[in-house]
């Protein structure tokens, strides 16, 4: 066994362990006390120690006040979950599985804001979302005629000579001639995201679900792309040749700047997030507007908005991490499904709660689906590629 690995369990075993989740939530002063001597004691674990520490706040977002008999609650249900898991982990040959479970619990600690602020147990009703998972597909660069199909974790860049660089792993690299007289196109599947830099030095990142449509080299007076999908982007400055994303029925024009733009095909909802520097916009029926950072535009239907929004809600996908504020749960369901490769229907069923925080996006969907469970007040199933979720009377606390 490797130092990392020794690193990783260490930092795993921290999340499984009671005192440390009871100093995290409570912080009184006799925890900061034992944990200030364990840190004296155990100087050689320090780094593990923080390690922890910063998994654990990157799930806690928004401070949203709760009570101690709630934060008692949460520490029972967190704790009784890691007893349950742990006593199963035999069957699942995978230590780090009870950690990935660990995350996805403590993402929804400080998400518990209810429309109306009411927390109660929903009424039993026997409304069911049934969901399933999709067909496996692959990552894939179309160009000159030719599909390649390229791993999940794949990078992939464009220099001026028209070739694409395709990096997965430490050091496997593969090249791919692109065509130069028309666009090639990139495919990101549900299920998977990837990560592209331009040959002008662009950088993109795919979510689930998108494809872009790109040149081998930008020539002429505009450098241009075509989108479907979502994809956060850092356009390369160059004040002579603007840069320009067209999605739908949209035109970002910028010179440089950052910003993250969703625009599914099958979604009425279409939106622009500025995250730096200054980006025009053109829409149907003749809408032209500017944005500065930290502003939004959506598009729903006919009807244009804008608005001061905070750009970490939308721009975390790319880091893994979902966050939301006063969403209803088909709209974070929808997200779950798109990252996941997982189907969910009539997701009205849940729209009678709202919820803001953040959602630790794991590499395991039941870790995320617990977490799920946890904050809507509600219990899944999920037996082979099928995914049931119902609604409950109230949640049992052990």
């Amino acid at each position: 066994m490797d130092i990392n690995t020794n690193f990783s369990r260490d930092v795993d075993n921290l999340l499984q362990n009671e005192e440390f989740i009871k100093w995290r939530l409570f912080r009184t002063e006799e925890l900061e006390e034992y944990w200030e001597n364990f840190r004296k004691e155990n100087p050689h674990n320090e780094d593990v120690l923080q390690e922890a520490i910063s998994r654990f706040e990157a799930v806690k977002i928004n401070y949203y006040p709760i009570s101690d008999t709630e934060k008692k609650d949460i520490f029972g249900e967190v704790t009784y979950r890691i007893k349950q898991h742990k006593r199963h982990l035999w069957m699942l040959r995978a230590g780090s599985v009870a950690a990935v479970l660990v995350m996805g619990l403590l993402s929804v600690i400080f998400v518990k804001e209810m429309k109306n602020n009411a927390r109660h147990a929903i009424p039993d009703n026997p409304a069911m979302i049934v969901g399933k998972t999709l067909p496996e597909e692959e990552i894939c660069l179309i160009t000159a005629g030719k599909k390649t199909q390229l791993p999940h974790n794949a990078h992939i860049g464009v220099a001026e000579g028209g070739k694409a660089t395709i990096t997965f792993g430490t050091d496997t690299k593969k090249e791919i001639e692109l065509a130069q007289t028309e666009m090639s196109r990139l495919v990101v599947p549900y299920g998977k995201r990837t990560y592209m830099k331009l040959s002008d030095g662009t950088e993109v990142w795919l979510n689930s679900g998108t494809q872009l449509d790109f040149p081998s080299e930008f020539r002429g007076k505009r450098r241009e792309i075509f989108v479907d999908g979502e994809i956060y982007i850092e356009v390369a400055h160059n004040s002579k040749i603007p840069f320009i994303v067209h999605a739908h029925d949209m035109d970002i024009m910028v010179e440089g700047t950052a910003f993250n733009i969703t625009a599914y095909k099958e979604d009425n909802r279409k939106t622009v997030v500025l995250v730096e520097g200054k980006v025009k916009i053109e829409a149907g029926d003749g809408y032209r507007d500017e944005l500065r950072p930290n502003e939004k535009i959506e598009i729903f239907e006919h009807a244009v908005s804008k608005e001061t929004v905070n750009v970490s809600e939308y721009i975390g996908w790319k880091d893994g991490i979902l966050e939301f504020n006063s969403a209803p749960m088909s709209e974070i369901l929808k997200k779950v499904g798109r990252y996941y490769n997982v189907q969910f229907d009539e997701t009205s069923a849940l729209n009678d709660q709202t919820f803001s925080g953040k959602l630790f996006l794991s590499g395991h969907l039941d870790s995320v689906m617990t977490s799920i469970s946890i904050l809507s007040s509600t219990e899944y199933e999920r037996e082979n590629n099928t995914i049931r979720i119902r609604k409950k009377t109230a949640m049992p606390m052990k």
